[in-house]
């Protein structure tokens, strides 16, 4: 009852972006037009039925960059990964193209990827949207022949973001400022990214929002998890440069690694308090979600410098699809985002 309990909620575990102007175009020789949405096909890139994929840019008026990387939940055996019966799987699955990223365009408006929402302190930045098809949080790199499956399943998100990484630096003027971000899965995807991306550009300011995906202290994240992320993904290979094997035992260590290594960056962790989804994620009822978070908190984020978490009361799942909504502790979001992304001295942690 719990695994169908988990799958299903898993089914939600995304957010998706789409934008109000013209339909996005598909990449071409020549600058990317300014202010608008391109669809770029990636050749190399794979979606979990190994078709290829890509990225959606929206070159803005400064180069600095905000990387956006989709949720969609997360699988790791025939089960999760293809579904059975009426349980349907617990990731979402490929093709991913520039017809897809079409129909992602109407949830945009609003979001932190909407140049016109009030307040929103990337307007100026070029944006750019990493759909997510691979199952893996966009931290695998392996294709897997699941025992009763009847087909593969390409994990192929971390080399998937290799290839955008390599396409940015090369097609983009270099960023004063890097954003690395996500939501669910790609909340976890740009924590667990964010020294790769972040090498491309070593001379800019680099900033981490990552959006409900707590990597949860020791066994709080649960060990069997822990070991099907390495087994079905090879996830150890993504932390392995950052802190080797203390984060394949207990993912949180990643946090100060990361604040080891880029000594300058601003790390920020949004949740809800007894975060639906997650919870169920990692097995863990309210109350012991809650405990969980807050012991993260107070553990990983608290004693950094440049290290902060916005935690709201409840159980819902995701903010940066309307980051408008969310107050922690008198403190807007987007007021708290703005501060983080300025360097203000102000900005520390908000909420419970």
């Amino acid at each position: 009852m719990l695994r169908r309990s988990l799958l299903v909620l898993l089914s939600a575990f995304a957010l998706s972006c789409g934008e109000d102007s013209a339909a996005p175009g598909t990449q071409a020789p020549g600058p990317l037009p300014a202010g608008e949405w391109t669809w770029v096909d990636l050749p190399g890139s794979e979606c979990s039925d190994g078709s290829p994929t890509g990225i959606a840019v929206n070159p803005g008026p400064r180069a600095d960059l905000l990387v956006f990387l989709d949720g969609g939940g997360a699988c790791w055996d025939a089960l999760t990964c293809f579904g059975i019966g009426q349980i349907p799987p617990a990731a979402k699955p490929g093709p991913f193209g520039a017809a897809e990223f079409e129909e992602k365009r109407s949830e945009i408006p609003g979001s932190l990827l909407d140049r016109e929402e009030p307040g929103n302190p990337y307007r100026e930045f070029t944006l750019v949207f990493v759909p997510y098809c691979t199952g893996d949080v966009h931290a695998g790199d392996a294709v897997q022949d699941y025992p009763g499956a009847g087909e593969r399943y390409h994990h192929h998100g971390r080399a998937n973001l290799a290839t955008a990484g390599d396409w940015l630096l090369a097609r983009l003027p270099a960023p004063g400022k890097l954003v690395v971000s996500g939501a669910s899965a790609g909340g976890f995807g740009a924590l667990l990214a964010h020294d790769a991306l972040r090498a491309r550009w070593p001379s800019a300011k680099g900033y981490l929002v990552d959006d409900s995906g707590p990597p949860l202290v020791s066994d709080d994240f649960s060990p069997a998890l822990r070991a099907a992320w390495v087994l079905a993904w090879r996830v150890d290979e993504a932390i392995g440069p950052v802190c080797g094997e203390d984060c394949a035992l207990d993912l949180s260590r990643i946090v100060p690694a990361l604040r080891g290594r880029w000594p300058q960056d601003r790390l920020a962790l949004l949740s809800s308090t007894q975060d639906e989804v997650i919870r169920a994620y990692v097995g863990l009822g309210p109350a012991g979600f809650e405990r969980a978070l807050l012991r993260l908190r107070d553990e990983r984020f608290a004693p950094l410098a440049g290290a902060a978490t916005f935690l709201v009361a409840g159980d819902f799942h995701t903010m940066l699809g309307s980051p408008a909504r969310f107050t922690a502790g008198g403190m807007p979001l987007v007021e708290w985002l703005r501060r983080q992304v300025e360097d203000d001295p102000a900005w520390a942690s908000a909420g419970p």
